[in-house]
């Protein structure tokens, strides 16, 4: 019993531990600079971030956070 018990917490931990995502927060009246990706390039630097860890990125939502500001964040998913 203690064996199963272990193995189960062991796959719930795992399955935690993998979950990434990764978020871009931007104003959408701001000048483009060449240190952040434009809107376009958003999905391909996801792509690249999730990558490291063996993932693909996978678009999740898009809202308006506080001062103006739009935050869209993407998943990494196996």
């Amino acid at each position: 019993m203690r064996f199963v018990f272990l193995i189960g917490t062991l796959a719930a931990l795992s399955g935690c531990a993998s979950y990434r995502d990764v978020t871009f927060i931007y104003y959408p009246n701001a000048p483009y600079r060449t240190t952040f990706p434009s809107r376009s390039e958003f999905y391909a630097q996801a792509e690249k971030e999730c990558q490291k860890y063996g993932m693909r990125a996978s678009y999740n939502w898009s809202n308006y956070a506080d001062f103006q500001r739009v935050r869209v964040n993407y998943l990494c998913v196996q």
